[in-house]
Formats: C-alpha cells, sequence, structure tokens
C-alpha cells in the first residue's frame, strides 16, 4: 500500500468558480484520493507516509491533455512550404505535397521501429507540461502499459459501468448506421471523443455536427474534439444544464485555419470546454503551451476568459465529463479522486490563477500519476519517496522522471537510452524500417509476446486514406527529435507558419524567448 501527502497552496477546482489556493494537505493512498484538509488535524493510518511541502508552489489536480495523437509527437511542426491561405477543413491538408513524406512515413517508421520509446518520450514530455492523463494513445499489435492515465483506456473506469468501453474514440468521420452506434452507446453511459467539424465556418466539414446532431448525438457523455466549423447558431441546438464537451485545441486551429472555436458561444450553453495540445505537426509541446495560446487566442478573438476559466480547462472541465463516463472523480482533488496531482511553482506577478499560467516547463516541480510520483524536481522526488528514477535536465532545471525500461520494468530506463533509441532511427530510417520488418516476420505479430508494433491514427488521404509503410525506404528523411519543451527551434518553426498571420507572436514572449 502506497501513500503520499502533499502540503501546499491547495486548489482542489471544486464547483463552477473554484476557490483561490490555500494552504491546505492532500492525502493520498494508491491510486485515490482519501483527503484534503485546510487544517492541522492529521488523516487516520498516514503517520508513515512521506511528506513533501511544497511551500507556497500550488497543488493542483493533475492536468488532463483531452485531445492529442501521441505517436506523431516526436516529429516537429509542420506547414506546406510556400502556402498562405488557411486550409478548408481536415480533408484538404492531408493532400498537400508534402504530407506524407513530413508526417506519415517518419511517424510511421518510428511507430514500427522503436515503439517504446516512443511511447517513452511522448509521457515524459506530457508529464514535462503538467499531465497526468492523456488521450489519442496509438492502437497496437498487443497491450501495453502506461504511467501516465490512459484516457482511452476503459481500464481507467469502473469496471462494468457500460460494458467493456467506457470511452469510445474516433479520428475517422462517421456516418449512418456507425453513427447510429455511437450515439446509442453514449445513451447507455459510454463517453464518445469524436472529432467533429475541424476546419473553416463555410465549409464542408460542418456535416460531421448536423449529421450527429440530427442522429440526436448531443449527448452528456459527447466530447466534441474541435468543432470550429460550427456557427454562433449550431451551439444552441446544446441542451444546458447537461451539455456535453468540446476539446479546443486552439494553436493547431490557427496554423490550419486562421480560425478557432467559438468558445464564448460554447461556453453560454453550459458546454464544458477542455484544452488539447494536439500533436507534434501543429500543436504545442504540451498543456502548459497550450494554456498560453488559449490566452492569446482569446485576446485576439476577443473571448471573455479569465485565467482561472483557463485553468479549468485542464483540470475540472475535462475531469467531470470523464467522470460522468468512469463514475469516479478525476480532475478535482476530492475524496474518492483519482490520486493524480501536479505541482507547479507560481511564475510572475499577479494573482494565484495567472501565475499558474504563467508557469513553463522548469516550474513543473512534482507529477503523480495513479498515486505514484513520476516526474519533478530532484529534490521533490525524493521526498515523495519516487523510486526507479533516471535525471534529466528541462530549461536548465534538473529533473527525475521515472519509467520503466520495457525490457526489464524492475529497472527504471534512461533519458539517453530513450533519446538514442529514437536518435538511430531518425539518423537511419531505412536501416530501421528493415529492422522492422524482420522483427515483424518472425512470428505472429498479435501474439502476446510479439514485438510490440504501433499503428497510426490519423488517416493520409493521398495514401487511399490509410497511414501505410513507405513505398520507398530508401527515400525516408525523419527530421531531428524536437526538445520537449518550447524552445526556440519551436518558436523559429511556428514563426515561419504562415497561415496564423502573426497571430501567435506573442506565444514567445511567454515563455521569456
Amino acid at each position: 500500500m502506497a501513500q503520499l501527502v502533499i502540503a501546499g497552496q491547495v486548489a482542489p477546482m471544486v464547483g463552477d468558480v473554484p476557490d483561490e489556493p490555500r494552504p491546505g494537505r492532500v492525502w493520498i493512498r494508491d491510486d485515490s484520493i482519501v483527503d484534503v484538509t485546510f487544517d492541522d488535524r492529521p488523516v487516520d493510518g498516514f503517520a508513515d507516509a512521506p511528506t513533501v511541502d511544497v511551500g507556497s508552489s500550488f497543488v493542483l489536480p493533475g492536468f488532463i491533455d483531452l485531445h492529442n495523437h501521441l505517436a506523431y509527437n516526436a516529429l516537429p511542426l509542420w506547414s506546406e512550404p510556400h502556402r498562405t491561405e488557411p486550409w478548408s477543413h481536415n480533408k484538404a491538408w492531408p493532400l498537400a505535397d508534402t504530407y506524407t513524406e513530413s508526417v506519415t512515413e517518419p511517424a510511421w517508421t518510428y511507430a514500427k521501429a522503436c515503439p517504446e520509446a516512443i511511447l517513452g518520450y511522448v509521457q515524459v514530455r506530457e508529464m514535462a507540461g503538467g499531465a497526468t492523463s492523456a488521450q489519442g494513445w496509438p492502437s497496437s499489435n498487443r497491450g501495453y502499459q502506461t504511467v501516465m492515465r490512459n484516457v482511452d483506456d476503459e481500464r481507467a473506469g469502473r469496471a462494468g459501468k457500460v460494458g467493456d468501453d467506457l470511452i469510445r474514440t474516433s479520428v475517422v468521420t462517421k456516418t449512418g448506421d456507425s453513427l447510429a452506434v455511437a450515439v446509442r452507446q453514449m445513451a447507455n453511459g459510454a463517453g464518445f471523443i469524436y472529432h467533429c467539424a475541424e476546419g473553416m465556418k463555410d465549409s464542408r466539414v460542418r456535416r460531421d455536427y448536423t449529421d450527429l446532431q440530427r442522429t440526436d448525438g448531443l449527448l452528456p457523455t459527447f466530447i466534441g474534439i474541435h468543432c470550429c466549423a460550427l456557427e454562433a447558431d449550431d451551439w444552441l441546438e446544446w441542451a444546458p444544464p447537461n451539455a456535453g464537451g468540446v476539446v479546443w485545441s486552439p494553436l493547431s486551429n490557427l496554423v490550419l485555419y486562421r480560425d478557432t472555436t467559438l468558445i464564448d458561444d460554447a461556453r453560454s450553453r453550459g458546454v464544458r470546454v477542455c484544452l488539447g495540445s494536439d500533436w507534434g505537426p501543429s500543436g504545442t509541446r504540451n498543456l502548459l503551451g497550450e494554456m498560453k495560446v488559449a490566452r492569446v487566442a482569446a485576446q485576439h478573438f476577443g473571448y471573455s476568459l479569465r485565467d482561472r476559466d483557463i485553468v479549468q480547462m485542464v483540470t475540472s472541465n475535462p475531469g467531470d465529463l470523464l467522470a460522468r463516463c468512469w463514475g469516479r472523480p478525476v480532475g478535482r482533488l476530492v475524496p474518492g479522486g483519482f490520486a493524480d496531482v501536479t505541482v507547479l511553482r507560481g511564475h510572475g506577478p499577479g494573482d494565484a490563477w495567472h501565475q499558474i499560467l504563467a508557469a513553463t516547463e522548469q516550474h513543473v516541480e512534482l507529477v503523480v500519476a495513479k498515486g505514484v510520483p513520476r516526474y519533478g524536481d530532484e529534490g521533490r522526488m525524493h521526498a515523495a519517496g519516487a523510486t526507479g528514477t533516471f535525471p534529466m535536465t528541462v530549461r536548465g532545471r534538473r529533473k527525475l522522471a521515472a519509467l520503466p525500461d520495457p525490457a526489464d520494468t524492475s529497472r527504471a530506463w534512461s533519458w539517453e537510452q530513450i533519446m538514442d533509441i529514437l536518435r538511430t532511427v531518425q539518423s537511419d530510417p531505412s536501416a530501421a524500417i528493415a529492422n522492422a520488418s524482420a522483427r515483424a516476420l518472425a512470428g505472429s505479430r498479435f501474439a502476446d509476446d510479439a514485438d510490440l508494433e504501433l499503428f497510426l491514427d490519423m488517416p493520409d488521404t493521398r495514401r487511399t486514406g490509410r497511414a501505410g509503410p513507405p513505398k520507398d525506404p530508401g527515400s525516408v528523411r525523419i527530421p531531428p527529435v524536437p526538445a520537449i519543451d518550447h524552445d526556440r527551434d519551436y518558436f523559429d518553426a511556428l514563426d515561419a507558419s504562415p497561415i496564423q498571420a502573426g497571430i501567435l507572436a506573442p506565444l514567445r514572449r511567454e515563455f521569456g524567448l
């Protein structure tokens, strides 16, 4: 039985308008929050538990990244050379001349040649931004374990609540019978995380939404990703107080479409707005970046968002949507909730919410996922009793991360090993593809003990919709693996992305670069 007590400025994120953080303690046993206290009384059974006193730092629910495509996150930002006009919708840019060679082929190579290293890299990258849960994990030929909470995995919830799957996801547009099945599953309590109406307001993908609405799919467990093609009147059809949710990825929207979701209209109907960092080719590197983009976008489009509202978008808002499916609190620090906690050191002037929003990767002090300290400052991790850790440096600050070596889960992996594997594949993709193909032919690909393979979830329209192997392995070129934080290379690439037309220029200053 693992126990942990975290003391600091606790923000439970309870209620529609959460209180300011105040001195308190969070009491954790295994993967459950036993209590949250704001006085000196002890909680029974914790006499020998390690206590991490983080002083004036903020103790928050673990951040939830509700939209990603994690298998693509070892790729840098992508834009089609010389294109300045926004894409009309998400069926258009996969037809770009450089999309397959820049996105599909490199991601496919990583997924086949070094799947464990990709999973290790993306988890550390997510945790470096304070996330304890993420959506968008790649499917695979056999099961794999993650130290983060896997939103797509029904085992995260209460077994048997609505059959086998508590959360369904779809990147592919659903119509007809397949859409009707998804709506029936939602009616029975399952969540449906659906890429819906991604594109400009006057584009054809609005039909994704109108088909759903006509099938009576605007249910409390519907979670629409993007929905940026919806007009203001469309949001009037969502029924408060039991409207579902929308996942906002403003950076991806702006670099692809120079437009984004009508957030004020959504919020006015009781829709819970969440944030997702999307993916490497058109997203931020983690939620700390996406939170800042949300503020930049709100200022540009005149949305009435406060800093506290944006913090809710990565904690209680996604947590409440998932709790409707899982039957257990998440995204709030309350007794009985999942034991996911993020500790941030406040940054800059202003109130607590402004300091939280201003935090960068160097200010992430501790990340506890499933009740286990998995990432953070060296001193905080030691105080939390973390085991099986490896060191790394992020934005000049020494961190420890705890990921088991997939070859021997009794020992720690290392950041050097993860990066060496990725760089070996990056430097010689043709050899990596040949080795992966040989492994796949060595035995049954779908046996429990088969070598792991990951499958990409994004379509490639130029390849008849399937993100498959490169036609010529010798022609594959993979750019260098990006840093896990928002560095100068990231902002240089963002500045060179012409479609967003300078809307995102203030973001570099938010990171002090």
